[in-house]
């Protein structure tokens, strides 16, 4: 199956509360979405990994399917019992879920995925990505404000690590526990939060994996109003996972972004977010009408080694919450190959 275009996350504007208000002020698309979101859903087939495209305009591309990368032998996604609830760790709006065993390395290491918003009403997709590592929820609010202001200092992620490795090290009876691996996810609101804890160095060296679900907002540059363009999107927003996309097209990360056709109001769209962020890193996407089990239709995709764009059609809420559940098929693809991979 393949898989359409991705849109970039963006960093907070200036006035990050005026933006945050205008961005999810439309609370009600969720509350909206919540009952059909949580209903059941079929399994869902994991994303098919295929080869980056040659060309490098931003324009889409109308071509046949890429080809198959093959399966690498070994790397698939196992299955991992997770432990039956989430825990506390000292830090308010934040829990965690760790595997029931053998997720702590010889030497203490431990993998992460951190993920902003409404992390833990997708825990069945969670508890079946197939990541022997720990799972972490964090909810700031709808807006994008409270992500924002969550990591104003620029200290903060920092603390909340060396609180979550502590609680896991005395669980597990061991003083030696530290981090590993580390991926920043986040659905809608919570690209906030990601852009704040790349911009500071240490995290952002230590982040492999960032991946983005319908979360790829910005603001234009020339005032409000809708479906502007994505020429006309601040893109000086986007310099953070400008410079983490260019890192995972040149095979140093990996980074995904997902987006839906819903047209907000008076801001950039994800679409437009992530066509911009595409154009600003050369990778073109290729255009494509295909469906996952969830009823999804793609609309682009756009491939380069470890940078990887999906676009769906879909413009309602539930469109919206259909990213969020998007996270096992995302994991079990890249990252769980990726971590998996042996050491070279």
């Amino acid at each position: 199956m393949q898989h359409p275009l991705w849109r970039a996350a963006t960093t907070p504007p200036k006035d990050v509360a005026t933006f945050a208000t205008r961005l999810l002020a439309s609370a009600s698309l969720i509350a909206l979405a919540a009952c059909a979101a949580c209903a059941p859903r079929a399994t869902e087939r994991p994303f098919t990994k295929t080869a980056p495209p040659v060309a490098v305009a931003a324009a889409v591309i109308e071509s046949a399917a890429p080809a198959i990368v093959p399966e690498l032998d070994g790397l698939a996604a196992p299955d991992v019992e997770m432990e039956k609830h989430w825990q506390g760790f000292g830090v308010s709006s934040c829990s965690y879920l760790a595997p029931k065993d053998d997720f702590i390395d010889d030497d203490g290491g431990v993998d992460v995925v951190f993920h902003f918003h409404a992390g833990q009403m997708s825990e069945r997709a969670i508890r079946t990505s197939g990541v022997r590592g720990v799972f972490v929820s964090c909810g700031y609010g709808i807006g994008s404000g409270g992500y924002a202001r969550a990591f104003e200092d620029p200290s903060r992620f920092g603390t909340m690590m060396k609180r979550l490795t502590a609680t896991i090290g005395r669980s597990a009876t061991r003083s030696d526990v530290h981090l590993r691996r580390l991926a920043l996810a986040s659905w809608s609101a919570g690209f906030a939060a990601v852009s704040r804890i790349l911009a500071v160095p240490e995290w952002y060296a230590a982040t492999d994996t960032v991946v983005l679900l319908d979360s790829l907002h910005a603001q234009y540059v020339d005032g409000e109003g809708p479906a502007r363009g994505a020429d006309h999107v601040d893109v000086k927003m986007l310099k953070r996972f400008v410079r983490f996309a260019t890192d995972a097209a040149a095979g140093k990360k990996t980074m995904v972004v997902t987006h839906s056709a819903i047209v907000p109001p008076d801001y950039a769209s994800t679409s437009e977010a992530t066509a911009a962020l595409l154009s600003e890193v050369g990778v073109a996407p290729t255009a494509t009408t295909e469906k996952n089990d969830r009823g999804m239709t793609l609309s682009l995709e756009a491939d380069a080694r470890g940078l990887h764009v999906r676009g769906f059609r879909g413009a309602g809420p539930r469109d919206h919450f259909d990213h969020l559940h998007l996270i096992d098929n995302v994991l079990r693809t890249w990252l769980v190959p990726r971590w998996n991979a042996p050491a070279r």
